[in-house]
């Protein structure tokens, strides 16, 4: 299918071809840049480098009700959910964050021997509109863990921001069906196309930092006890915003909120995080991660040693905002590169 062109003029005409589906999009809330539900696209906002906060809590959000249940005597009444057949649109989801969709399916697949149906159903359900990233950020590392500013192949349909218009390419299935549908669009010529490329290159040459994540990988294989995790720790204040705002982390909790008066209750997954010092404890009391050094080990080789062991790739997107956000200035990239150093 050849391209096409949206004006930018036309966002509304293109957000009314999604009926069906719950749209979600950047909106600017409070000064920063998150995906929410929409029902005006004069609310969306893509003149942004990338959201605080990643796309996946909408297919993973931060409280989640699993189920409710109801006692009747000695029974007890399991409420199922009835939405998880609704269809998703994300739309502008910059290529970092699409990718990051897979690598949470990997997790929650768990090899294939138990399934999150909840979370593999709604991905299943969800079309991803995606956006190559014209100016990524300093911050960015996208392509040394298998990703690029215009990497397509993890979104549905994919946008290239010329200007004035957007350049317009299916690239699933689902996404070729919809826009052949869209008849209104109109052909992109040879001249924006070229544009697209050139973008695309430009874009490339910008991120400058360059990590070998398959060195780094067995190098973490040998250097469990290494001297390096404390002084990772030492500055690490263990508030858990690299966590939190990871597009790959998928650590939850789940509690149980039960009303005595009317004998029903709802079990509820939310997010956790291996930074904080509860997350690891046992019941006995033990925790195998009693210090900051054990959790910021574990967090580095959770996403550059077990991942890749696990999946043959590497669980980070190089998106950045652990770099961008963490209240004590650690900047990952840096750490990486100590790592590198490491004599084997």
């Amino acid at each position: 299918m050849s391209e096409k062109i949206l004006n930018k003029d036309q966002i509304g005409k293109f957000y009314n071809e999604f009926s069906d589906y719950n749209f979600y999009a950047p909106v600017n809330e409070k000064g920063n840049i998150l995906f929410k539900k929409i029902s005006n696209p004069d609310e969306i906002v893509l003149d942004f480098l990338n959201s605080k906060i990643p796309p996946k809590s909408v297919l993973f959000p931060n409280k989640e009700i699993l189920f409710e249940y109801e006692y009747e005597g000695k029974d007890v009444i399991i409420k199922e959910r009835d939405d998880l057949d609704e269809k998703y649109v994300l739309f502008g989801v910059r290529p970092c964050d699409a990718y990051s969709f897979q690598l949470m399916a990997n997790f929650f697949s768990f090899h294939g021997n138990c399934e999150d149906e909840i979370y593999l159903k709604k991905k299943e359900n969800t079309l991803i509109i995606g956006m190559g990233c014209n100016t990524p950020k300093q911050t960015c590392f996208c392509t040394s863990v298998g990703g690029n500013p215009f990497k397509k192949e993890d979104s549905d349909i994919f946008l290239v921001d010329l200007g004035e218009k957007y350049l317009v390419e299916a690239i699933s299935d689902k996404g070729k069906e919809l826009i052949q549908k869209m008849s209104w669009l109109a052909d992109a010529t040879n001249a924006d196309k070229q544009k697209a490329k050139e973008l695309a290159k430009k874009a490339e040459e910008m991120i400058t930092t360059q990590i070998d994540a398959e060195k780094i990988n067995n190098i973490l294989d040998e250097n469990f006890k290494h001297p390096i995790w404390k002084e990772v720790a030492e500055s690490c204040v263990g508030c858990g915003t690299c966590a939190f705002l990871c597009p790959t982390c998928t650590c939850f909790d789940v509690i149980e909120e039960h009303d005595h008066y009317t004998n029903k209750g709802k079990r509820i997954r939310i997010w956790d995080t291996c930074q904080a010092p509860l997350y690891s404890m046992e019941t006995s009391g033990h925790n195998p991660r009693p210090t900051k050094i054990e959790r910021c080990r574990n967090r580095i080789m959770h996403k550059f040693s077990y991942y890749p062991k696990n999946y043959d790739l590497t669980g980070c997107v190089g998106c950045g905002r652990c770099v961008s956000y963490c209240p004590a200035n650690n900047d990952l990239r840096s750490i990486l590169k100590e790592i590198e150093q490491i004599e084997s």
